[in-house]
């Protein structure tokens, strides 16, 4: 639905506004996003906030990670998968089952997280995602999840394709625009990332179940790495456990998009999160027989 669309469905729905009036909305809109809404988002956010919902042919341009808002309906939006969560079963407050998943998806303005519920989170199941794949996730709704960050929501009108990657230009990121460049042991601070090193694991892996502040039982897998100035504490979350649970010593490995924080005895770790990836480079060499 083109702009001047949008606006129209605003008037007559709201006859007790003028154009004026719908038209100074939209532009406050769009000065309170430091000019990053398009005119089209505006109006469409303003209707959503009137209580309107859009009912005219499905909106299928494309936005930009950067330009969803809260309450956008009818969105599509294309991207790189950069993670892939399996899904997991809850009970609604009616007592019925449940199923959601999620995937991270990122263009060249922003990472999102995409959102699938019930039927929708057997493509995951299916293992129909990749890392890496272009997927253009259609007929999405935008919330702001529990971490305030939006998310594009996959429901009954949702679906969700994969594009061939040598058919676009280089419009959506990759794994490697979120990582800098390589960082020796020493200078990893608290509260630094994302980061990225490289070193010999030291210790055999630890790998325990934790219960997060949400309930949630998640598997880490933790170890000490090292190179030529220094050694840190590395702890691996959920699937990077796969990876790392039956690493020996000597291996050496690259931590990409790790995170520093404060950990036991205020000494300072690595931490895995969505966009972490772990590469194993070499491994220690079998002694000769």
């Amino acid at each position: 639905m083109s702009f001047n669309e949008v606006i129209v469905q605003i008037l007559s729905s709201r006859p007790a506004l003028t154009r004026e009036k719908v038209l100074k909305m939209i532009e406050k809109k769009k000065r309170e996003a430091r000019g990053f809404f398009t005119n089209e988002v505006a109006a469409r956010l303003v209707a959503s906030e009137l209580g309107l919902e859009i009912r005219h042919e499905p909106f299928q341009s494309e936005v930009l990670v950067r330009d969803l808002v809260s309450g956008l309906r009818d969105v599509t939006v294309t991207g790189h998968v950069m993670a892939i969560y399996p899904p997991k079963t809850f009970t609604r407050s009616d007592w019925t089952e449940g199923r959601v998943a999620h995937l991270l998806i990122a263009d060249k303005t922003g990472t999102l997280k995409v959102v699938l519920w019930d039927e929708k989170t057997s493509l995951v199941e299916a293992g129909s995602f990749e890392q890496e794949q272009i997927v253009r996730v259609s007929h999405g709704y935008v919330r702001e999840g529990r971490s305030g960050k939006l998310e594009l929501h996959v429901g009954l009108r949702g679906s969700i394709q994969t594009l061939p990657s040598d058919a676009l230009e280089n419009k959506y990121a990759s794994i490697n625009d979120f990582h800098e460049e390589t960082k020796k042991i020493a200078e990893v601070k608290k509260a630094n990332g994302p980061i990225t090193v490289e070193g010999t694991v030291a210790t055999t892996p630890i790998t325990r179940d934790v219960v997060t502040s949400r309930g949630e039982t998640v598997a880490v897998s933790s170890f000490e790495l090292e190179d030529d100035t220094g050694k840190i504490w590395v702890s691996a979350w959920r699937t990077l456990v796969n990876i790392v649970k039956n690493l020996t010593p000597g291996t050496w490995i690259k931590i990409k998009n790790a995170y520093a924080r404060k950990g036991f005895s205020d000494q300072v770790e690595l931490t895995s999160r969505m966009l972490t990836s772990i590469e194993i480079l070499s491994k220690p060499e079998k002694p000769s027989t």
